[in-house]
């Protein structure tokens, strides 16, 4: 039998070969960094200063001289990028739902607690959890609306707004996208508190059509529901267009009686979220118009001869005053213009109107309001020309029909 020797370079390279894999030779990066050191080298060696060598090869002279010791103490292992990752890592704290939900109702039924106080009521009850943690359960809370944070409470509280929620059974926020595509079909009603006088204050509602720009007023000595009741009487009465939709702001004088009777008629009623006045501009806007225009002259103080003056401003307002909104033309002259368009567009309008008013109405499931027929309603379109004609400036409260309220679902 014939024995043969492994040779001593075989071996030698084996051992090679078995430190080299140790040291993840393959690896792209070793390799990359043994490719720059063997490049300054041969910079180094022609003569490169090291300002030169740094902006052709990209590293500094510093890690240079850090990687060819690496390199001699530890060979290719050296060269080897050292992990970044920190020597001692937070434990993480999974948020457990019972751990939600436990700091959820302590915030609800504390609405001043900060996170240390929570904490400790937490670690009372055998949670264990670091007091910043706590903190970032309560932001995170917060950012969801799930919670409501302590500034805001406290501004709230402040403010007088921890009242309880009004209930209002037919009024609604005005829907997304909804326009005021022709008379009628969004009035803005508000009221004013005007002083004319030592002691003499008076409650002055308003009403402006967005469409024509068409305007009543009314003075009294009070703003209640039962008021303004009686305003929207007057308004439905003397408007040269029927009313299908209102807006009004969150005042106890547009709630009760006021509300059922625009129920009762079957006009939709729109109510403004808190604190938003913009959303009612055009009133606004105009009542700045009666301290400008009106407001500013004698005027006397019984609330009688107050009215009938301003009956006579709204008179040259609605026939005479041009409006830059409509081209220069007074409200009434407007409505007149928009009835002389041809009658197979007129028919048009008016079919399309009231589809769009009787899939309104069906919509509104807070009651069954009074609907009109579709010969009603086209003889209430078609009658706008004689209405402007005999448009007349007389204050009278028309009442509201018997009966109409009792239409109620």
């Amino acid at each position: 039998m014939q024995f043969t020797t492994v040779g001593r370079e075989i071996w030698r390279g084996a051992r090679q070969a078995q430190r080299l894999a140790e040291a993840n030779a393959s690896d792209p990066e070793v390799q990359e960094r043994l490719r720059k050191l063997r490049l300054v080298k041969a910079l180094r060696e022609s003569k490169k200063s090291w300002k030169e060598i740094q902006d052709l090869v990209g590293i500094s002279r510093a890690t240079y001289h850090r990687w060819q010791k690496a390199l001699k103490e530890k060979g290719l292992a050296g060269l080897k990028p050292r992990s970044r990752r920190p020597k001692h890592l937070r434990t993480k704290v999974h948020w457990t739902p019972g751990l939600l939900i436990r700091i959820e109702t302590l915030r609800k039924e504390n609405p001043t607690w900060g996170r240390w106080s929570i904490w400790l009521t937490l670690r009372k009850e055998g949670f264990q959890m670091s007091e910043r943690t706590v903190g970032r359960i309560l932001a995170y809370l917060e950012k969801h609306r799930r919670i409501e944070s302590v500034a805001g409470y406290l501004a709230r509280t402040q403010r007088g707004k921890l009242k309880r929620r009004v209930n209002r059974p037919y009024a609604k926020r005005k829907p997304r996208g909804y326009e005021a595509r022709a008379p009628g079909d969004l009035v803005q009603v508000d009221t004013l508190t005007l002083t004319l006088g030592p002691g003499s204050m008076v409650k002055h509602f308003s009403a402006i059509d967005l469409h024509s720009r068409f305007v009543l007023a009314e003075v009294h000595s009070r703003a209640t529901a039962k008021l303004s009741e009686g305003f929207l009487s007057l308004l439905l009465a003397r408007a040269p267009f029927p009313i299908r939709a209102i807006q009004v702001d969150g005042g106890s004088e547009f709630m009760a009686e006021f509300e059922e009777a625009c129920c009762a008629l079957g006009i939709a009623l729109f109510v403004l979220p808190p604190r938003s006045p913009k959303l009612n501009g055009h009133v606004e806007r105009m009542q700045r118009t009666f301290k400008e225009e009106f407001y500013t002259r004698p005027l006397p103080t019984p609330l009688s001869e107050l009215q009938a003056e301003l009956d006579t401003y709204l008179d040259y307002y609605n026939r005479r005053r041009p409006h830059m909104a409509l081209g220069g033309l007074a409200p009434l002259e407007f409505l007149a213009k928009m009835q002389e368009e041809s009658v197979p567009q007129r028919v048009s309008n008016v079919l399309t109107d009231y589809i769009a008013w009787a899939i309104a109405q069906f919509r509104l499931k807070s009651c069954r309001p009074l609907l009109l027929s579709p010969w009603g309603f086209w003889r209430l379109y078609l009658v706008g020309t004689p209405g402007l004609l005999h448009y007349q400036g007389s204050h009278k409260h028309p009442p509201i029909p018997a009966g109409v309220l009792s239409r109620t679902a």
